[in-house]
C-alpha cells in the first residue's frame, strides 16, 4: 500500500488497478448523487464535502476492497444496519470489486448526507 498522498487522483492511483476501477466508479456516484459536492483529502483519505460545507463521505482504498464510509453515520438512519464499523460517528459499507453494488441503498444514505448541516 502506498504512502500518503496529497490529491484524491494520486490516492486513487496508488491502489491496485481492481480498488482502483471501484474507487473511480464510486467517486463519480458521489458526485452524481450529491450535487455540489466537493472533494479533498483528510485524514489521509478521499472525503466529500455536501454543498453546505459538512464532510460526510469517505473512500478508503485497502488492498482487495474499498470502504464507502460515513463521517456522520450517527445523523444517518439506517433501520437495516448495513452501516458497520465500531466507531459511533463514522461507519462505512464495504464493497469488494466486481461484486454488485446497491447503488439504490447508496443513493438513500447520500440523500441523507445532502441534507446535513454544520
Amino acid at each position: 500500500m502506498a504512502g500518503k498522498t496529497d490529491t484524491v487522483d494520486a490516492y486513487i492511483a496508488a491502489r491496485s488497478a481492481e480498488v482502483a476501477a471501484l474507487m473511480t466508479k464510486l467517486r463519480a456516484f458521489v458526485h452524481t448523487s450529491m450535487p455540489g459536492a466537493v472533494e479533498e483529502m483528510q485524514y489521509g483519505v478521499p472525503a466529500f464535502l455536501n454543498a453546505q460545507g459538512v464532510p460526510v463521505v469517505y473512500l478508503f482504498g485497502s488492498k482487495k476492497h474499498v470502504n464507502f464510509g460515513f463521517l456522520r453515520s450517527a445523523d444517518l438512519a439506517d433501520p437495516d444496519r448495513v452501516l458497520k464499523g465500531s466507531g459511533k460517528p463514522s461507519k462505512h459499507i464495504k464493497l469488494l470489486p466486481g461484486a454488485p453494488i446497491d447503488e439504490a441503498l447508496l443513493a438513500g444514505f447520500m440523500a441523507q448526507c445532502a441534507d446535513i448541516r454544520p
